[in-house]
C-alpha cells in the first residue's frame, strides 16, 4: 500500500475554479471539521466555493492506524447550471484498493439526448482508456449503478496491478480535468428546465447519504453528530 497525494493532486486541479475555502455552509460554521482525530480514525476535511458550483468537499479518513485509508470528492452545481455532479473515492484496504470517479448526469439521459451528446460522450474516451485494467468492471450498488453515467469508473483492484495507487489517482484527476471544462463552458439553463434536473439532483444527494456504506465506521468513530453533520457537507 503506497501513499496517495489525493488531497494534493485535488486542489491543484481545481486551480482553474479559482476556489475559495468555504467556512460555513448553510448557516453553521464548518471549520471545526478540517481536523477530527478519535482513536479509532483520523478525519481531514477541505471545503471550497467557486462560481457556479454550491460546493467542494473532500475527505480523507485514516482508519485503525491506516488499516484502511478512504478518500472523497463530491463537487455540486449552483442550481442554475445543468452539467453532472462530480464524485470521486479510492480506498486503499489490506488487500486490494478500490476506485469510483463518475460524473453523474443531472437529467435523464433517456429523454434529454441533448445532455448525452453534451456531457455523457465526451466520457467515453477516458472509460475506454482505463476500462481494461485488471480489476475494473461494475458497481455492485444497485441503488447507485441505476443514478450514474454509461462511463462510470469502477474497479476493486489488486496490489499487484502495477502502479495502481498512482493510476486510480490519475484516473480521477482525468475525470476532475472534464468536469472542470464542463463548468467552465456552461451557461446558465432555462429554470424550467432546471427544476426536473435539481430535483433529480436532490434526489440523488439524499439516496447517497441514506446509503453510503462510509455511515456506520463515521458514526462509531466519530460519535453521531459529526458524522451526520460530514455526511450532510459531502451530500446534502
Amino acid at each position: 500500500m503506497q501513499s496517495i497525494p489525493y488531497f494534493e493532486r485535488i486542489i491543484e486541479t481545481l486551480q482553474p475554479l479559482n476556489p475559495r475555502p468555504m467556512r460555513t455552509y448553510r448557516g453553521d460554521d464548518i471549520t471545526g471539521f478540517a481536523e477530527i482525530e478519535t482513536e479509532m480514525m483520523h478525519h481531514s476535511m477541505r471545503c471550497f466555493e467557486a462560481d457556479k458550483l454550491e460546493k467542494i468537499v473532500t475527505i480523507k479518513a485514516d482508519i485503525m492506524g491506516g488499516k484502511i485509508i478512504v478518500y472523497g470528492t463530491t463537487i455540486v452545481p449552483a442550481d442554475e447550471y445543468p452539467f453532472p455532479l462530480f464524485t470521486s473515492e479510492i480506498v486503499q484496504a489490506v488487500n486490494h484498493l478500490s476506485l469510483r470517479a463518475d460524473l453523474i448526469p443531472l437529467a435523464d439521459c433517456g429523454r434529454d439526448m441533448d445532455y448525452l451528446n453534451t456531457y455523457m460522450a465526451p466520457m467515453e474516451e477516458l472509460w475506454e482508456k482505463y476500462k481494461d485494467i485488471e480489476g475494473m468492471g461494475t458497481e455492485r450498488y444497485l441503488w447507485q449503478r441505476v443514478m450514474l453515467s454509461p462511463f462510470y469508473a469502477y474497479g476493486k483492484i489488486k496490489y499487484d496491478v502495477e502502479n495502481i495507487e498512482a493510476r486510480a489517482l490519475d484516473i480521477t484527476v482525468d475525470y476532475l480535468k472534464l468536469f472542470i471544462r464542463f463548468c467552465a463552458e456552461a451557461k446558465k439553463a432555462d429554470s424550467g428546465y432546471m427544476q426536473a434536473l435539481n430535483g433529480r439532483k436532490r434526489d440523488m444527494l439524499r439516496i447517497m447519504m441514506e446509503n453510503d456504506p462510509g455511515e456506520g465506521p463515521l458514526r462509531k468513530a466519530l460519535g453521531e453528530e459529526k458524522a451526520r453533520k460530514i455526511l450532510g457537507l459531502l451530500f446534502s
